[in-house]
């Protein structure tokens, strides 16, 4: 056992390091971002301002399933996923 240590444990040290380093650098770090972006996704509402991702600024008229529906203009209105949406400006 102490041979099989010898030969492959420094291997499998370096390994477990690499592991955890990829863990907390990418992993964490993205699951947290998915939260906070689910949590944003899931407190959008009628008459909230956002933007998108594109840059273009209005005021949610309809929020559905997967869709928010964005007033930009007087009588003029957009769909966009709501994956689109880069930023709430009120709630």
């Amino acid at each position: 056992m102490q041979e099989l240590f010898a030969k492959y444990g420094s291997t499998g040290i370096i390994v477990v390091v690499w592991v955890a380093i990829f863990y907390f650098l990418i992993l964490r770090p993205n699951k947290k971002k998915q939260k906070q972006q689910q949590e944003l996704f899931n407190s959008l509402k009628e008459g909230t301002e956002i933007v998108t991702i594109g840059g273009i600024k209005g005021t949610i008229a309809f929020v559905g399933e997967e869709y928010v529906e964005v007033r930009v203009d007087k009588g003029v209105k957009m769909t966009f996923r709501k994956s689109a949406i880069a930023t709430v400006l009120n709630n």
